[in-house]
């Protein structure tokens, strides 16, 4: 009997000590290396255990802030963060290895990836537009530098998206100098919008909007410039289409 309670309690040490370490978290182990840690947060992303992985990028920065594996931690680092929907912290991670490494033959990705994280990030056309400017400039750096790459086409079509949103944001605001008739305003901003967003899906809602404002302060012949404007881009759509 006391063998066998001896033992039970033997037991019950281990396992508690066992639970303890690997509860402890990993910045307060000794020991590691930045091989090791680089392996751990790779094999952690591996297994889709993001915040593990995060963990392991970035003991190995904070500790061998001058290891050859440094640069590929800051990556994974924020490769992980995005993956675990941890945006602000992806952001920064993002930041800080474009800023620290900008010769890392992995910038290329890195923009391209931020691009995709800012992206995600955009509010609705009526609100905010902060991060839908933020992500077209790093998608513009990455077409900079891999304009060839096979990944172009869809940093392209993300611009054009996200300059199509910009449109809407300007649509929007000229609508609201519409409604409180202050066409000179809506005027003003409807040119502004219509020449800096000349070939998107909004264009033709900004011309619209410009025909109103000129018409409703009696310029008609400019309006009527724009209005064969609006026509002619509604018959290329058209004919696109077809």
């Amino acid at each position: 009997m006391r063998r066998t309670r001896f033992f039970l309690a033997a037991g019950a040490a281990l396992i508690l000590l066992f639970s303890s370490g690997c509860s402890e978290k990993l910045s307060r182990r000794t020991g590691l290396t930045d091989a090791g840690l680089f392996a751990r947060g790779e094999q952690q992303a591996e297994r889709k255990k993001y915040g593990a992985a995060a963990e392991a990028f970035q003991t190995l920065i904070e500790r061998f802030p001058s290891s050859p594996l440094a640069a590929r931690a800051q990556f994974g680092l924020a490769a992980s963060r995005m993956a675990n929907k941890d945006e602000i912290e992806a952001e920064v991670a993002f930041d800080d290895f474009l800023r620290l490494y900008p010769a890392d033959p992995k910038v290329p990705e890195a923009l391209f990836m931020k691009g995709n994280l800012l992206s995600r990030q955009a509010l609705a056309p009526d609100r905010d537009q902060g991060k839908t400017r933020e992500a077209i400039k790093a998608y513009t750096l990455f077409l900079e530098r891999e304009k060839d790459s096979p990944r172009a086409g869809e940093a392209t079509g993300k611009i054009r998206e996200l300059r199509n949103r910009l449109a809407l944001n300007e649509a929007a605001v000229v609508k609201h100098f519409l409604t409180r008739k202050k066409f000179d305003s809506a005027e003003a901003r409807a040119r502004r919008a219509v020449a800096a967003y000349p070939d998107v899906p909004a264009t033709p809602e900004l011309l619209s909007m410009l025909v109103r404002a000129l018409e409703k302060q009696g310029k008609n012949g400019e309006a009527e410039i724009f209005r064969k404007t609006l026509a002619e881009k509604s018959t290329g759509r058209a004919e696109k289409k077809r």
